[in-house]
């Protein structure tokens, strides 16, 4: 499975790396930010896209924030930030010059917990799940239409967006992901 890409929802490291140029590309036009100078990872998933587009954009400060929304089988009644998050602003001292990036979005609730954070930072995830119908790129990248509470003067720009129920696996998915029929729970 690892490396190789058998459906729409399996991606392999082309695929990856086909969303991070895309975005790559795109995010500044879109953003309307001529450079940024930092990108924040939104561990665990989300700490490979980080890089890949850290790189690709050619942004030397790197940083991350972890959010848990369980306590080993039991969903937390709000997700919590664990350990001490990056300051809202990045060496610019311009809070819009900051990235949060996450490897997927589905329900849109780790951007918008972390958005109460980072108000002005810019979002984006490689791959966006969307059950409804697709939406149409603008400048060049997807504006994912499922979060709604994002504000139009900060959409979460996806370089893919998938229709599927099932959950989409990247190849540094765990194992038990795989083995669980890859389906959202």
């Amino acid at each position: 499975m690892r490396g190789v890409g058998t459906s729409d929802n399996i991606l392999c490291w082309d695929d990856i790396d086909a969303c991070a140029t895309q975005l790559a590309e795109n995010l500044g036009h879109a953003c309307g930010v001529a450079d940024f100078d930092r990108v924040i990872g939104i561990a665990r998933g989300g700490l490979i896209p980080a890089v890949l587009l850290a790189t690709k954009l050619g942004v030397k400060r790197l940083e991350t924030v972890q959010v848990r929304y369980y306590d080993g089988d039991q969903k937390l009644e709000a997700p919590i930030v664990l350990g001490e998050p990056p300051k809202p602003h990045g060496p610019s001292g311009d809070p819009a010059r900051t990235l949060l990036v996450d490897e997927l979005i589905d329900s849109g609730a780790t951007l918008r917990h972390l958005r109460a954070l980072f108000p002005e930072a810019h979002r984006a995830a490689l791959v966006g799940r969307q059950t409804g119908p697709l939406p149409g790129p603008r400048a060049g990248l997807i504006p994912w239409i499922n979060d709604a509470q994002a504000g139009a003067d900060r959409p979460v720009w996806v370089g893919r967006a998938i229709a599927t129920t099932q959950w989409i696996l990247v190849p540094w998915s765990s194992s038990a992901d795989v083995e669980a029929g890859a389906t959202p729970s």
